[in-house]
C-alpha cells in the first residue's frame, strides 16, 4: 500500500530534521520509494496567538512510502518520530523541529477523532499540494493559487557556444552542480548542445563525450536525500537512454518527442518525467493565430501519446518561448499561458535571458537575470516549472513573494 506523508520543519537545522525523519522511518521498516523536491514556504500562523519569532519559513516535502501497516500504525509511528526529534507540542502552530502528517493512504477514507484521511485541509495548502504534484496530478483549481510555487529548474550548459554564457568548462559545470545540490535546487537540467539557431547541431557521440564526466560526477553525489532531481536536455535517443542509466529523473526533448525511439523510451520508463516542447517555426503566422496554432499542435501530440499508451501525468508541456517565434509571439504566450491549463498537463516555461526581452532591455543575454525574475514572479501562480539560469536567486525571490499570500489564519 502506498502512503504520502507531508514533512515539514521550521526550527533548528531544517534539512537535517527532515533527513533524520527519513532515517527513523527506515529504521521502523518503512520502504520510502521517493522523496519530492524541497519547498521553502512561509509559516502558517493563527491570528490569536502568533508571535513574531514564530514567523520562521518551513522546508516542506512529501515522502512516498510503501507499507503493509495500517494508517493507525503509521500515525503512531509518525508521532513517535516527532517525539524523538523533540517536536514541541506546547502551543498550537508554534515552530517545530518536525511535522509529519498522513495526506493519503492507498485511496482509503477515514474519519475518526484523531485521524482523517485524506487530510482534511490538504487541498487548501500549497505547501502540501506543490510537493505532492511531483507524484500525481493535482486539479489546477486547487494547485494554481497565489501561494503556489513552481519547481525551479536550473540550467547547466555543458557546451562552449551557449547563447547566454560566455565561459565554459567541465570543471565549472561540476562546481555549479555541486553548489546547486547543496542549496537544494529542485531540478538541474543539463544539456551539451546549444539551441542557438546560429550554431550547427552536434552528433550523439560528441554530445555524450561532453556529458560522460558530468554524469559520473552526478552519480557520486545524487541520492534520494539530495532532494534534487536531474533532467537531460537532449533530442538524441541514445543520450537520453544513457542519462536514464545514470538515474536521471527527466528527459527534456526540444524536438517534442518526434522520434519514435524517444516515445519507446518514455513507454519503457513510466515512472520518469518527460518534457516535450513546441518546436515548429510559426514566425510567419499572424499574431492572432499564435495560440490556436500551438494548441492544435498540442492536441495532435497528446493524441499520439495516448495512442502509444503513455501516461500523460508524467508529461510536461513547454510552449517553446523563443523557439521559432517572434518577440511578440513569445510575449503573447507568456501573457496568456493560462490558455494551456485546460489540458491538465504540467506546464514549463523557459524564458530565461531570451531575445524577446530586447523589446524592453538593451542588456546582453547574460545580464538579463533581473528581467527574468520579474517575469517569473508574474507567471509563477499559473505554471509548474520555471527553467532559468539563476535558480538560487529565483528561490530567494519566490520565498519573499510567498510571504505576501495566505499566511495568517
Amino acid at each position: 500500500m502506498t502512503s504520502y506523508i507531508a514533512v515539514g520543519s521550521n526550527l533548528g537545522n531544517r534539512k537535517s530534521n527532515i533527513i533524520n525523519a527519513y532515517k527513523l522511518l527506515q529504521k521502523k521498516g518503512y520502504s520510502i520509494l521517493e522523496v519530492s523536491p524541497l519547498y521553502e514556504t512561509p509559516a502558517a500562523l493563527l491570528y490569536k496567538n502568533a508571535q513574531d519569532d514564530w514567523n520562521k519559513p518551513y522546508l516542506n516535502c512529501i515522502f512516498k512510502l510503501e507499507t503493509k501497516n495500517s494508517p493507525f500504525k503509521i500515525l503512531s509511528d509518525l508521532k513517535d518520530i516527532e517525539f524523538t526529534l523533540k517536536r514541541s507540542a506546547h502551543e498550537k502552530w508554534s515552530p517545530r523541529t518536525i511535522d509529519l502528517d498522513i495526506i493519503e493512504h492507498n485511496d482509503v477514507q477515514i474519519r475518526t477523532s484523531n485521524l482523517t484521511i485524506p487530510h482534511s485541509l490538504y487541498l487548501e495548502r500549497s505547501f502540501v499540494l506543490d510537493p505532492l504534484s511531483w507524484f500525481k496530478q493535482i486539479s489546477k483549481k486547487y494547485l494554481y493559487k497565489k501561494s503556489h510555487q513552481p519547481l525551479i529548474m536550473g540550467i547547466i550548459n555543458a557546451t562552449p557556444n551557449s547563447f547566454s554564457e560566455n565561459e565554459f568548462s567541465i570543471k565549472k559545470c561540476k562546481q555549479k552542480i555541486s553548489h546547486w545540490i547543496k542549496n537544494s535546487i529542485q531540478i538541474i537540467d543539463i544539456g551539451a548542445e546549444a539551441s542557438n539557431p546560429d550554431v550547427n547541431p552536434i552528433d550523439e557521440e560528441t554530445e555524450q563525450n561532453r556529458l560522460i564526466e558530468i554524469f559520473k560526477h552526478i552519480s557520486k553525489q545524487k541520492n534520494i536525500l539530495s532532494f534534487t532531481k536531474f533532467s537531460i536536455d537532449t533530442y538524441h535517443y541514445k543520450t537520453a537512454e544513457l542519462a536514464l542509466y545514470h538515474n536521471f529523473d527527466i528527459i527534456n526533448d526540444i524536438h517534442g518527442f518526434n522520434d519514435k525511439n524517444m516515445l519507446s523510451l518514455a513507454k519503457e520508463h513510466p515512472n520518469k518525467n518527460f518534457i516535450f516542447m513546441h518546436n515548429e517555426d510559426i514566425r510567419q503566422l499572424p499574431l492572432k493565430d499564435t495560440l490556436p496554432n500551438i494548441e492544435n499542435w498540442l492536441k495532435k501530440k497528446l493524441d499520439t501519446f495516448s495512442k502509444t499508451n503513455l501516461n500523460l501525468n508524467h508529461f510536461i508541456f513547454d510552449p517553446g518561448i523563443g523557439f521559432g517565434k517572434t518577440k511578440n509571439q513569445s510575449l503573447l504566450i507568456l501573457q496568456h499561458i493560462e490558455e494551456f491549463q485546460k489540458y491538465g498537463l504540467r506546464i514549463l516555461i523557459g524564458h530565461s535571458r531570451k531575445s524577446f526581452m530586447e523589446t524592453f532591455s538593451s542588456k546582453k543575454p547574460e545580464k538579463r537575470d533581473l528581467e527574468t525574475i520579474a517575469i517569473s514572479l508574474s507567471i509563477c501562480d499559473k505554471i509548474d516549472v520555471l527553467r532559468v539560469h539563476s535558480p538560487i536567486e529565483h528561490q530567494q525571490a519566490l520565498k519573499a513573494s510567498n510571504h505576501m499570500f495566505n499566511q495568517f489564519f
